[in-house]
């Protein structure tokens, strides 16, 4: 008997299919990658060594995303996951026009039009765990719900389902925190997680999903994920459709490798592979050295008597801070930076109670500002009189320090840059729906490893490492595989520690910094930096910089939101209208949530209630209803400039016999609206 044999080597599991002359499977089989994929594949090779004879197997062919681990001299034949995906699929069903994979660490759509053909379109996920099975195990785990009875537990849920952040998977972590924390049931979490799966990789391909649709890979066994992919498709093709999980669905891949490698009728070897050589071996690169910095031992000046301050509020989406500064805008007088644990309101409490314990009744605050995510929310509450975003803040307090320097500020969740020219901003840049390379980045792999950030014992065991290694710079979950590979690997843990710092670097250079120019001096601001490896991981990134880390990293967005309450106020005969430490720490408030439907984006908009005071929105992702508590409107030169532009336009009544021209007040119109305007008034018609 002649077989054929065909092998699927994904990031998590490497598989088997073995089908003889009349197609008919013979043998499937699967082993999990742990310490490499040559040493998985040895072992399936091994067990089909016990159960076939290795020389009646004629054709062989791999496919997958580490095909380099077989060994030339084999001739074993090499395909793509889509053209093996689509080869097996069509070999048992023909009529299929869409193909969904969901994978360990990868997923696509493919679209078929007349089988294979015709050109096939494939859309695949970005180097991101959102959509894919890693996205699932890790949520899961962080639950303490075993994948077993996961889809269980999500399906027996009935009732309204919260949405959970589909883009990265410390940014789910976060809702679910904040899920958790307001008592929602377990199987409504489950299954918000399966809708997060649909909807990312039903994101992959615009319009109507031509049926049927077949969904393969090892998710597909979830029946709660297909719940939701039809859930979401139907509403896409606006009628029901039932994604199709076909029978072996784990196994296609392979079995379709097996078909094209019987019809190829290359002739190949099948041997026992060795898994002497299966260490994986890493390049070194240089060690981290120790940078010499500030004190981080910041000791607050001892108040007695009373003073006139500016307070500044931080309520970012991990962490909650506040600052009194001095009237001068120059010292820092007292500061407080506690968890946001998905409390913003809560946490503002907290560090509002850290800060009368350090000024007791002293402190007569002048003005305060709010920045941060949470901002609008809390700048009601407490009565803020200037409300501002994250990177105005971050400049403000940056601009103490030095007018020039461009500003590396990493956040819990978010990480920003800003560039500056002659002490004016000229560009500016974030994060994008990514956590690599921020502060969540870190705690994650770290607890990972069971070593600490904040008491320094993750830095002093980087500053052990006699060298590093790239680890790469990706997402924060396929960093996690990354770092478990090299454990498994045997490299030391002060190694794979100094190696993340060097991550947190590369992260931001890569994604956010870009192709963009830096100053020559920088300045490093975020709690993050408070990790002395991180600190000089950047040293050596950003080489021939001048760095700068200031004392109060931890609290700068909340000092430069003081700092521009300050000099908003300045000058001005206003009261604040800041409703003091105590009443804000006693006041009574209401926090519900609601699901906008003004458009697709579906936001989760909380709606604080305070007594005898009007409602405050905050969670869009415009400002519909964010706007309600922004400042007021300000006159500037763009104002000014609109009413030189159209000063020549005049409302003409309408009279018969002229003629009406409409011009569409936007884009280039504003530039050209007085030659246009003139030109037509010339010719006597009415303008619009």
């Amino acid at each position: 008997m002649a077989y054929s044999l065909g092998i699927d080597i994904g990031s998590v599991n490497a598989k088997l299919a073995l089908i003889d002359n009349d197609d008919r499977v013979a043998l499937l089989d699967s082993e999990k990658i742990t310490s490499s994929a040559k040493a998985a594949l040895a072992s399936l090779i091994a067990r089909l060594a016990d159960a076939f004879c290795l020389n009646e197997i004629h054709t062989v062919a791999v496919s997958g995303s580490i095909v380099a681990v077989v060994p030339e001299e084999l001739a074993w034949s090499e395909y793509s996951s889509s053209l093996s995906i689509a080869s097996g699929i069509l070999h048992y069903h023909p009529e299929a026009k869409t193909i969904m994979q969901i994978g360990g660490q990868s997923s696509f759509v493919m679209e078929l039009e007349d089988g294979l053909r015709k050109p096939w379109r494939v859309a695949s996920n970005p180097l991101c765990a959102a959509g894919t099975g890693r996205f699932l195990e890790q949520q899961a785990y962080r639950l303490g719900i075993t994948m077993r009875d996961f889809s269980r537990l999500a399906l027996e849920f009935e009732g309204s389902v919260p949405r959970i952040a589909a883009r990265c998977s410390v940014f789910a972590k976060t809702d679910l925190i904040h899920l958790q924390q307001k008592g929602v049931p377990i199987g409504a979490m489950l299954y918000a997680l399966c809708g997060s799966i649909a909807r990312m990789v039903t994101f992959l391909k615009k319009g109507v999903f031509e049926e049927p649709v077949y969904c393969v890979g090892g998710v597909a066994a979830n029946e709660a994920i297909i719940k939701a992919l039809n859930e979401v498709l139907s509403s896409r093709n606006g009628h029901q459709v039932s994604v199709i999980v076909p029978e072996n669905h784990s196994h296609i891949e392979a079995l379709g490798a097996a078909f094209l490698a019987k019809e190829s009728g290359r002739t190949s070897r099948v041997t026992l592979l060795t898994q002497s050589e299966d260490q994986q071996h890493y390049f070194e690169m240089p060690k981290l050295d120790r940078q010499s910095q500030q004190s981080n031992n910041w000791i607050a000046p001892a108040v007695a008597k009373s003073f006139v301050g500016y307070l500044g509020v931080d309520v970012g989406s991990t962490s909650t801070k506040a600052v009194i500064i001095d009237e001068s805008g120059k010292e820092v007088i007292a500061k407080s930076y506690l968890m946001t644990a998905g409390k913003p309101i809560d946490a503002v409490k907290d560090v509002f109670r850290n800060l009368l314990k350090s000024v007791g009744d002293n402190a007569v605050i002048a003005g305060v500002g709010v920045t941060g995510s949470g901002r609008y929310l809390v700048g009601s509450f407490i009565g803020a009189d200037l409300i501002k975003n994250e990177i105005t803040a971050q400049t403000r307090a940056a601009a103490e320090l030095d007018p020039e320097a461009d500003i590396i500020e990493i956040g819990g969740q978010d990480s920003k840059l800003v560039i500056k020219r002659n002490g004016i901003v000229v560009d500016y840049q974030m994060n994008k729906a990514c956590a690599a390379g921020t502060g969540s980045f870190i705690d994650e792999l770290a607890e990972q490893l069971g070593i600490h950030v904040q008491n320094g014992e993750f830095a002093n065991l980087a500053f052990k490492a006699p060298h590093t290694i790239d680890l790469g710079t990706r997402c924060a979950a396929f960093m996690g595989q990354a770092v478990a590979s090299a454990q498994q690997g045997g490299v030391p843990l002060e190694i794979i520690t100094a190696s993340l710092a060097n991550s947190i670097a590369g992260n931001y250079i890569s994604k956010v910094v870009e192709i963009r120019r830096l100053g020559e001096k920088v300045i490093l601001t975020g709690a993050v930096f408070y990790n002395e490896a991180v600190v000089s991981a950047f040293h050596q990134a950003l080489r021939g910089k001048a760095i700068i880390v200031p004392d109060h990293k931890e609290v700068s967005g909340a000092i430069g939101a003081g700092l521009l309450a300050k000099e908003s106020l300045d000058g001005k005969d206003r009261t604040s209208k800041f409703k003091g430490f105590q009443r804000v720490i006693d006041s009574n408030h209401n926090l519900t949530t609601f699901v906008c439907k003004g458009c697709d984006n579906n936001c989760n908009i909380s709606r604080l209630d305070i007594p005898d005071e009007k409602p405050t929105f905050y969670g869009s992702r415009c400002d519909l209803y964010d706007s309600t508590v922004s400042s007021e409107k300000v006159e500037t030169a763009f104002d000014e400039r609109e009413k030189l532009l159209f000063k020549d336009y005049k409302d003409y009544q309408e009279k018969d016999g002229i003629p009406s021209v409409g011009i569409p007040r936007a884009l280039a119109v504003y530039d050209y609206a007085p030659l246009l305007i003139g030109f037509l008034n010339a010719l006597g018609a009415k303008v619009v």
